[in-house]
């Protein structure tokens, strides 16, 4: 029975990614290179872990007990694969319970200084491209568009909208800006997929 054992779990360890397979000792917060986050399955950054860079989508949910994210940084991490049921993180946590199936790194939001400085109250204008479309600071109706609640999630779903309202297939970048206390969609680049 051992045997059957030890075989299937190098059956299950070869389908996995390399990085799920990191149970070695925890590596500090400030030793991650500046992209990565490191996700633990114990609290106080114990236990196994694995290290993302960028959007991820997990093969199978891993159960997130603490987090190491590197200073100045935000992370998004979703209870559903397609970036669904998410929570944003900007610091390291030493203790939490989450069961993760995607991750994505979270952009800071614009200040509303940034518009100010180069005058760009939403003109409505864009640059327009043989396969994309990039709006500065996106406009319906003569209004920028909002963002509520002002999450990552949320901006995503906005972002789409505005696309294919302008007869693109969905939003390949987006931001966020505050003006306020209001959070406004910026830098929306629409494409077809």
């Amino acid at each position: 029975m051992a045997r059957s054992w030890v075989v299937g779990a190098v059956a299950l360890a070869a389908l996995m990614p390399v990085q799920w397979l990191a149970a070695q000792a925890p590596a500090p917060a400030q030793d991650q290179a500046n992209d990565e986050v490191t996700l633990y399955n114990k609290g106080h950054f114990k236990g196994v872990h694995t290290t993302v860079l960028g959007p991820t989508r997990f093969p199978s949910p891993f159960m997130m007990k603490s987090v190491a994210i590197p200073a100045g940084k935000q992370w998004e991490f979703c209870s559903g694969n397609t970036y669904t049921g998410c929570r944003q993180f900007s610091q390291s946590v030493p203790s939490t319970v989450m069961n993760v199936r995607s991750a994505r790194p979270v952009a800071g939001i614009i200040p509303a200084s940034a518009t100010e400085a180069q005058g760009l109250r939403g003109t409505g204008q864009s640059l327009r491209g043989l396969a994309s479309e990039f709006f500065v600071a996106p406009e319906q109706g003569g209004n920028r568009v909002e963002v509520q609640p002002g999450s990552a999630e949320a901006m995503s779903r906005q972002a789409i909208e505005f696309c294919r309202t302008h007869g693109w297939s969905g939003s390949a970048h987006q931001r966020l800006q505050t003006v306020g206390g209001h959070f406004y969609l910026a830098d929306v680049l629409c494409a077809d997929e």
